[in-house]
């Protein structure tokens, strides 16, 4: 049971606080003054503090404990609880000095108007209890120190801690709108701003890194900018004047007008009349519109700034677009950055697309881009390539080409392939629709051709490879070109003029544009009309200059034989020169017509025009067309050539030894003066005709053999004075007729005529293997048979009027071994052929010429043309050694 003292106790426990609180509230209601307090850190001096329906609270110097001051704002519900609450009890607080962290502020709430002033702040604004949440007006809330202007209102949810803020702002040259929300522990906010000429303030109102500061700051500039809007989550940091963002939620746009984008210091900058800025996932995109590279527009170009919010990782991103002449401006830019292209477009416009990438604190750049060529003229060191257009793709490192199509008048094609630029080579591949065509001299034409060639170059000289052609080309750095084939066999199906002719060899081709060219090397020449004594000349060095006007002049075989085109003159000392030949590599070189003309001079040297070998001093040899006249002095001897179509004609009157015996093969025939004369053509044959006037026949075969034989007939043997003797047979005069066929030589009449004997006959030899065919008649004086020779018509018959007596021999065998046989008199009746006119005119030639004049019967045939006129100087002509060598 509980104790009457007990229960006192209780009651005065429980009635204690009561009474306390009855003080309190009737001090309150009276008005309590303090003059100091200090209570939990917290100092005051001359509080005030009374209850009317609300507390009212008066201070005339608080200051607050640094604990309390240290705290952030971060946990900004309980803050505005704490609010709620003083807006609850309180129903009017003035502040005369507040101290914070040594700064001092002045509040004043009455009648829901705050105010607050101090320190880097004014702020005032009416405050709203709704029940389930308070509202916040703030006409105007100052930062002093960022001179910032707010103005706006607040709403906070008391159950879910939402809070809701907008307004707008202002700060030197920029104003703006703002909007913030917070729901959880996470903000959102918006924000724009109005157009402002300081791109210094806009950017306040993000924290960038200091890089991606500074690049903005110096590279752009425009002449109003503005902020539509800027939008993320994160903070509000009142006190720092400024949002603090998550950097990855940021995302906004902006207008610039007259925009100036300078991405390099030796670069212009980028213009364009206004441009669209983006804001996202922390790069920064420039859409620009119309917009110019100095005079150039580069419409569809843009630019980025790329990760602002990782400082070791900023880098410029450049999206560069250009329809128009590629000039060196343009080209400037690729220079810069590393690819140093020296061909600009003179005619013609190009679509390009450029990408640049720049780290703006560490890397290298990267560069990639594709251009497409239209039809045009490229200008390099002032020189012009025309093309047909192409495209272009390139690296920092590499370039390609597809279908790069050249239409040069000498070169029409395309080029593909891949070159690496820093290591300054590559592999393309030629495709030659067209190349020689248009050169001022022909030299070689390839048509629908697939070339692989390797390219590369330095800082002295460029070079161009062709390893099927076993080629090289190189330029130095003056322009020079040297063009060098160490083997032309490859490039036989090309050549063309001249090197036509050449099966194989090596030549080297150097010189300059407008400059002329310098051709050397060796050509190997297996058609070669040239020849000496060992051979026929199949390996020629020579040196072949080119004028700009595109002249020709070659020195070949160290001056024994040069040619000029502007004379178009051929001039030969010391070499030999088939002219048949001559005529059938003109063709080729012609390219198997024969409408040029050609004129060869020679000194020292032999010319031959198939079977025929044309011995002379000097000689001049000229082609017309398929036509050629030929003129050739030995001494006093001259001989005369003419060739019309197929048709030749030799003619020579009075020539000595030296000059028939390379003619016809033959030094049989010695010490004599000979007339000539010989036509036809190689498909009906030659026919010709030879008159001797003295000389000696001797030193062949077919006489030795002829002689031995004499010496062993009897009946020959007793001849009087036949006039054969190992010394030779003497001749007075004689004529020979033949004909010439292919390979077979038909003597169609022999008549030699000598001191004591006439020998006559006919008969063939076949060229190609030497056999002989031939029926001669020996005719000389005898003593005896005077009684039958005295019989008119029978003394005729078989002695003639001059009591001769003729006997058959007849040759056959090979003209390396021949074979002599006589014949019985009988049948030698019938072999000579003067015998047989006699038989069948005998009653008409009782009366008998001369026996000198009855030899010559048949006239030679009338000459083609006029003999050139004989000079007076006269030279022995007897030498065999000439005549054996040819």
């Amino acid at each position: 049971m509980v104790s009457r003292r007990s229960i006192q106790r209780i009651l005065l426990l429980l009635l204690f606080p009561l009474l306390l609180l009855l003080a309190l509230w009737a001090a309150l209601r009276h008005g309590i003054s303090i003059d100091r307090l200090d209570l939990m850190g917290y100092q005051s001096e001359k509080l005030y503090l009374k209850l009317n329906q609300r507390l009212h609270l008066k201070i005339q110097r608080l200051v607050l404990p640094v604990s309390r001051t240290d705290q952030t704002s971060g946990d900004l519900k309980k803050e505005l609880n704490l609010l709620h609450n003083i807006l609850h009890y309180f129903d009017a607080i003035e502040a005369r000095e507040i101290q914070v962290n040594g700064h001092s502020y002045q509040l004043l709430y009455l009648d829901r108007i705050l105010r607050l002033k101090g320190g880097d702040y004014e702020v005032t604004g009416m405050l709203y209890d709704r029940g389930d949440s308070m509202e916040i007006q703030l006409p105007q809330v100052k930062i002093l120190s960022k001179k910032v202007s707010l103005s706006g209102e607040l709403h906070y949810r008391y159950r879910n801690g939402e809070l809701r803020a907008s307004g707008y702002y202002r700060v030197p040259d920029l104003n703006g709108a703002f909007r913030i929300e917070r729901l959880g522990n996470r903000f959102s906010f918006w924000i724009n701003s109005e157009a402002t000429s300081s791109l210094h303030r806009l950017l306040g109102l993000v924290k960038l890194s200091p890089d991606a500061r500074e690049w903005l700051l110096q590279r752009l500039s425009a002449q109003r900018y503005r902020l539509e809007y800027l939008q993320g989550q994160g903070r509000l940091d009142l006190k720092a004047g400024r949002i603090v963002p998550d950097l990855a939620t940021l995302q906004g746009v902006a207008r610039l007008r007259k925009v100036h984008l300078r991405f390099h210091d030796r670069l212009k900058p980028i213009e364009a009349p206004s441009a669209r800025v983006l804001l996202q996932r922390g790069n920064l995109y420039f859409f620009l519109d119309k917009p110019r590279y100095g005079k150039h527009p580069i419409s569809g170009s843009r630019a980025a700034l790329l990760n602002l919010f990782a400082p070791h990782r900023l880098k410029l991103l450049l999206r560069l677009r250009y329809r128009g002449r590629v000039d060196w401006q343009i080209l400037k830019i690729l220079k810069t950055y590393g690819i140093n292209v020296l061909i600009g477009q003179k005619e013609g416009k190009a679509d390009a697309k450029v990408s640049i990438d720049i780290p703006l604190v560490q890397g290298r750049v990267r560069l990639r881009g594709i251009a497409r060529l239209s039809p045009g003229i490229l200008e390099y060191r002032k020189k012009l390539l025309h093309i047909g257009g192409g495209e272009l793709a390139f690296t920092s490192r590499r370039l390609r080409l597809r279908s790069f199509k050249i239409r040069e008048r000498f070169f029409r094609g395309s080029i593909d392939g891949s070159v690496d630029l820093k290591r300054r080579r590559g592999k393309l591949r030629l495709l030659v629709e067209s190349l020689g065509q248009g050169l001022p001299v022909p030299l070689l034409q390839m048509k629908k051709v697939q070339i692989p060639a390797e390219i590369s170059w330095d800082e002295k000289k460029r070079s161009l490879k062709l390893p099927t052609l076993k080629s090289l080309l190189t330029v130095d750095a003056k322009g020079n070109l040297r063009f060098h084939i160490r083997d032309l066999t490859p490039w036989q199906p090309y050549l063309r003029g001249m090197l036509r002719l050449a099966s194989g060899g090596d030549i080297t081709i150097e010189g300059r544009a407008g400059k002329g060219w310098t051709i050397s090397g060796r050509l190997n020449w297996e058609g070669s009309p040239f020849y000496l004594g060992s051979g026929p000349l199949r390996r020629f060095p020579f040196v072949m200059h080119i004028t700009p006007g595109g002249q020709v002049e070659i020195s070949a075989l160290d001056g024994r034989l040069k040619y000029s085109s502007k004379e178009k003159v051929l001039q030969i000392r010391g070499l030999n020169i088939d002219a048949q030949k001559l005529q059938i590599e003109m063709k080729k070189i012609e390219g198997g017509k024969s409408s040029g003309s050609l004129t060869v001079l020679g000194r020292k040297s032999l010319i031959r025009y198939g079977p025929y070998v044309l011995l002379s001093d000097s000689y001049r040899l000229r082609k017309r067309g398929e036509n050629l006249d030929f003129v050739g002095q030995l001494g006093q001897d001259r001989l005369n050539l003419s060739k019309r179509g197929k048709a030749l004609k030799i003619w020579a009157e009075g020539i000595g030894d030296r000059m028939l015996h390379a003619l016809i093969h033959f030094n049989g025939i010695r010490n004599g003066r000979y007339t000539l004369h010989v036509e036809g053509d190689p498909e009906k044959g030659y026919s010709g005709e030879i008159l001797i006037r003295g000389g000696v026949l001797t030193g062949f075969k077919a006489y030795n053999s002829l002689i031995a034989m004499i010496n062993t007939v009897p009946a020959l043997m007793s001849f009087s004075s036949p006039g054969f003797s190992d010394k030779g047979f003497e001749l007075k005069q004689g004529t020979i007729l033949f004909t010439l066929k292919g390979d077979r030589l038909k003597l169609g009449r022999i008549l030699l005529v000598g001191k004591s004997s006439t020998i006559a006959g006919q008969g063939n030899v076949n060229l190609a293997d030497g056999r002989l065919n031939v029926e001669l008649a020996i005719r000389t004086a005898r003593e005896v048979g005077k009684a039958i020779s005295s019989i008119p018509v029978v003394g005729y018959i078989l002695f003639g009027k001059d009591k001769s007596l003729t006997a058959g021999v007849k040759i056959t065998g090979t003209l390396q071994k021949p074979k002599i046989q006589t014949n019985p008199v009988g049948e030698a009746l019938l072999y000579p052929l003067d015998l047989l006119r006699r038989t069948l005119t005998a009653p008409a030639h009782l009366s008998e010429p001369k026996p000198d004049e009855e030899m010559l019967t048949t006239p030679p045939p009338a000459p083609a043309a006029p003999l050139p006129k004989r000079p007076s100087a006269m030279e022995n002509n007897s030498s065999t050694g000439n005549s054996q060598a040819f």
